[in-house]
């Protein structure tokens, strides 16, 4: 799905999308959320919600893009860290 703006369903769209890119490279965590304030969207992940982290990015740059795209481009450089930060592995 294209980001046409930054809005409560476009953003549900792209948690989805970064939660599937996750589940590609067998990264899961307990809980993921995804929010934005003032542009900025920020992808929340953790296993322990007193330890929760986040990947934040510009959600202007999101316009016109493919959600998949978007996913791919955020979480590629930053999945070893991820990696290493999962516990929860699916299978």
């Amino acid at each position: 799905m294209k980001i046409t703006a930054i809005n409560a369903a476009n953003i549900d769209e792209l948690c989805i999308a970064f939660e599937g890119c996750l589940i590609e490279h067998d990264i899961s965590f307990t809980y993921t959320d995804m929010i934005e304030e003032n542009g900025i969207i920020s992808f929340i992940f953790c296993n322990d919600l007193e330890k929760a982290r986040s990947v934040e990015f510009d959600g202007q740059h999101c316009i016109g893009l493919d959600s998949d795209y978007i996913a791919k481009e955020v979480l590629e450089p930053v999945l070893p860290r991820l990696k290493a930060y999962a516990r929860v592995k699916p299978f």
